[in-house]
């Protein structure tokens, strides 16, 4: 299957995580997406079928740690290929009719600029649940604040940071925003998946480590080192965070300008970007003043297959 001939679309580049950074060639985009793609096909993570004589390719991928956790078969769709789309929403129907099983999970992540797949999905029944914002920074030279104390957070931190993690609710994230989950199942998830984090889910984990300062707030990172040939670009990503409103008010943007140093000064990191919804107002100032702009936007999508 040669996928090439299906990446004739000016909206795919969009798709490629790293989109927002003008300095990473439209080239390296396309190329990084078709060698992640040939990976899910060489793994059988693809389903093809026509429609009146339309060719098209579901990438798609099981979540396994989802599934167990939740406790309903998850999936998450990574791009819907073809070259022509005047059969999209017949796709669609199809995919989730003979593909996904019964009582199953899907979701996907759109960039804005693909209006069609957007209304597509809409008009198949998948639902909104979450925008995002992505923010960047490629100036990190820039960069030059008052510093603080931090460290990196490790085993002992494991409770205290669960207890944050799961008190700090966004409602407006995909967990808590659709309404498949349960909204203690998903602060029990943002639990577990700080100390997964601390334990070697990402690359590193932050901490206030100032004299009468509990640390009672977070921020986790990956350098993505592994990605930085594929893009020709030394790009890092801050994950999560969460802060005590009671007992580590400020310590935000604290967090997020000391993490600016650590990935440029320690990391080697060119560029830094950071996702949140488009309802978290409170940061986007927050970024801004630290030198971060606004880089893309996505939309989460997603559908519950219930038994007939």
């Amino acid at each position: 299957m040669k996928l090439e001939s299906y990446f004739g679309s000016d909206k795919l580049k969009f798709y490629n995580p790293y989109n927002f950074d003008r300095n990473i060639t439209n080239n390296n985009l396309l190329e990084y997406l078709l060698e992640d793609y040939e990976k899910y096909i060489q793994k059988n993570e693809f389903h093809t079928f026509e429609v009146k004589g339309e060719k098209y390719i579901f990438i798609y991928k099981a979540l396994q740690w989802d599934t167990e956790y939740f406790k309903i078969p998850t999936f998450r769709l990574i791009n819907i290929l073809s070259v022509k789309n005047n059969y999209l929403k017949e796709a669609i129907l199809f995919f989730k009719e003979s593909v996904l099983p019964e009582d199953s999970y899907c979701f996907m992540e759109i960039p804005s600029e693909d209006i069609e797949l957007i209304q597509a999905l809409g008009e198949s029944c998948f639902k909104l649940v979450e925008t995002r914002l992505t923010y960047y920074n490629n100036t990190l030279q820039l960069h030059q604040y008052p510093r603080y104390l931090v460290r990196s957070a490790d085993k002992n931190d494991i409770p205290n940071l669960k207890m944050v993690a799961s008190e700090m609710r966004n409602d407006y994230d995909r967990f808590h925003a659709d309404k498949v989950f349960e909204t203690t199942q998903a602060d029990l998830f943002l639990s577990t998946y700080i100390e997964n984090s601390i334990l070697g889910l990402t690359d590193y984990v932050m901490v206030p480590n100032e004299k009468n300062v509990k640390p009672d707030s977070f921020l986790t990172a990956n350098y993505l080192r592994n990605e930085w040939p594929k893009i020709n670009c030394k790009i890092s990503k801050m994950v999560l965070s969460a802060v005590s409103s009671e007992t580590n008010k400020g310590w935000y943007i604290k967090l997020i300008s000391e993490m600016t140093y650590h990935l440029r000064d320690t990391v080697g990191s060119e560029c830094i970007f950071l996702n949140t919804q488009s309802t978290n107002r409170a940061v986007f100032s927050t970024w801004e003043k630290l030198g971060y702009k606004l880089g893309c936007t996505t939309h989460v999508f997603s559908i519950t297959k219930k038994i007939k």
